[in-house]
């Protein structure tokens, strides 16, 4: 499962190399591909990332990291099915529209030490 790994390392550097050189446009090609799904069936994508890095935990040197990332997966997909008291569409508004340049910028900068952290400890 290291090849998963790798895919969400190497993806996550470059969605963050994104989100810090084209801001304004990655905010909105994240805007439009979040209205253009629908809830229910964009759960599914948390959902399969997190079961897939608790099972590809076994193939870093972090496992416990690994876990707890795909643990937080899981429990966004089921936050995003629950969607308790419409927080959801609340916190996907508040991010797109709310949040400064520097503060986008500054998750770039984040998923992209994540994505190279993970890429350095893969077995």
């Amino acid at each position: 499962m290291s090849w998963f790994l790798y895919l969400v390392s190497i993806a996550w550097i470059s969605i963050g190399s994104c989100a810090i050189l084209y801001t304004g446009d990655s905010r909105n090609t994240l805007k439009r591909s979040l209205s253009a799904m629908n809830r229910k069936v964009l759960s599914v994508l948390p959902l399969a990332f997190g079961v897939l890095m608790i099972v590809a935990a076994s193939d870093s040197l972090h496992p416990w990291l690994i876990r707890i990332l795909g643990l937080l997966g899981l429990i966004k997909g089921v936050f995003i099915i629950a969607n308790p008291m419409a927080l959801y569409e609340k916190s996907v508004q508040w991010f797109l529209e709310s949040v400064s340049d520097q503060a986008y910028r500054l998750t770039g900068i984040l998923t992209i030490i994540l994505g190279t952290a993970i890429l350095s400890w893969i077995v």
